[in-house]
């Protein structure tokens, strides 16, 4: 085949993949229709695609008159994949997943990650490859010989040669992708968490929203920016680390060493952390005192939520707070890349409204231009508790290429 009908074969079967993955169940009609292509090039490519078992056909439509269209289907159970993610407080949890990240067994372990002169780097290591390796060996046979890749969501910096940072467990250059694929005969995929969940909103956004801004506040603070549809890498492949953008030159001290980083005021953990305070004597808040103590909630965002609105003022002060902070931050990113979109997610903005209330009207009051006023801010699809489905978005976008390259 012509090389140039065959790159355009192929891009065109990515595109129809893609589109069939982001609507569930589609007909070759509508694809036709909605990525401008002919009914008879969605045809062949779909008989490909089949043929591949990438795509099986489903129950047909009802219309009541001509021919009833078969919806396709996107095979998720094709492949499993290990979906591993790191958290800044030593939790590792690890699910086999369906292609679109359906758990099908999960299991959460407490780890040390972080590296000092007793804990070193090689037994962090060797921590987090044992974990993984005893979990996959746990599995039944028939999904282990199903497996496809390891895939991990890193709480920190992860370079274009996947070679990780993370000040928060002081990791300095440490190579995980390598030693973890040797240990499972697996390809091995590392990334941010916040790139993770950001590559996740990008697949069901609107497809006129092309300068687009994703951050979260989970654990701490990160941001991606998409321009024209594309992330902005960086030149060492770490861009997005707004959590420590300086927003008080003389403000509270960060595990990174700077002071008064944007992480400090907003981040979930320092939220927390800060309301830790309102627990001890000098200081209690009365109410989120018998929340946590008498009532055994524990202490997250939600639990704040409560005491605020059980009429709690400290909790009340503590959240406009960080309201403004996050809203003199939003208004700095507005300022800088005039988004058509700002996507939020994390525990601070999705059990309550309150915080990013505040934070919208902050920025409203310090943004430059008139025009954007009416700036757009949705909060995320994807849910705290739902990252496996991010992390699996993550890996099948690296993997529908080669599906596509190993069937044409």
């Amino acid at each position: 085949m012509n090389p140039a009908i065959l790159a355009a074969k192929q891009k065109n079967a990515r595109r129809i993949l893609d589109y069939i993955i982001k609507c569930g169940e589609t007909s070759r009609v509508n694809i036709a229709a909605a990525l401008n292509l002919s009914t008879a090039t969605v045809t062949n490519i779909i008989n490909d695609l089949l043929a591949a078992n990438l795509v099986y056909e489903g129950r047909q439509d009802n219309a009541p008159v001509g021919r009833k269209a078969t919806f396709i289907h996107f095979n998720e159970k094709l492949y499993y994949i290990i979906a591993v993610s790191l958290s800044n407080i030593g939790n590792i949890s690890l699910s086999v997943c369906s292609l679109l990240g359906e758990p099908i067994n999960s299991k959460e372990y407490y780890i040390d990650l972080y590296v000092n002169e007793s804990n070193t780097i090689t037994m962090v290591l060797k921590s987090i490859i044992d974990t993984v390796s005893s979990f996959i060996e746990s599995q039944e046979e028939d999904i282990k010989s199903k497996l496809c890749a390891v895939a991990l969501s890193i709480p920190g910096m992860v370079n274009k040669k996947q070679i990780v940072n993370a000040p928060s467990q002081n990791w300095k250059n440490m190579n995980l992708a390598s030693p973890l694929q040797a240990a499972t005969k697996l390809p091995v995929y590392l990334e941010n968490v916040t790139r993770i969940k950001a590559i996740y909103e990008m697949r069901y956004i609107n497809p006129e929203d092309k300068n687009v801004i994703y951050i979260t506040l989970s654990p701490g603070i990160g941001i991606v920016n998409f321009f024209d549809g594309k992330m902005i890498m960086g030149r060492n492949g770490i861009a997005g680390e707004a959590g420590h953008m300086t927003l008080n030159l003389h403000g509270v001290e960060c595990y990174c060493g700077n002071r008064g980083c944007f992480e400090c005021y907003c981040g979930e953990i320092n939220i927390l952390k800060k309301a830790e305070k309102l627990l001890e004597k000098d200081n209690r808040c009365n109410i989120l005192f018998d929340l946590v103590e008498n009532k055994h909630m524990p202490l997250t965002m939600n639990t704040l939520f409560e005491a605020r609105n059980l009429g709690s003022l400290k909790v009340h002060e503590l959240l406009s707070e960080a309201g403004e902070y996050l809203g003199a931050g939003l208004v700095s990113l507005f300022n800088c890349f005039d988004p058509d979109k700002i996507i939020i997610s994390g525990a601070p903005v999705e059990g309550d409204s309150f915080l990013l209330d505040v934070a919208v009207e902050e920025a409203k009051s310090r943004i430059i231009s008139k025009f954007s006023r009416d700036f757009n801010i949705q909060i995320a699809t994807l849910k705290t508790e739902e990252l496996h489905k991010g992390i699996c978005a993550f890996v099948l976008n690296k993997l529908l290429d080669k599906f596509v390259l190993q069937i044409m």
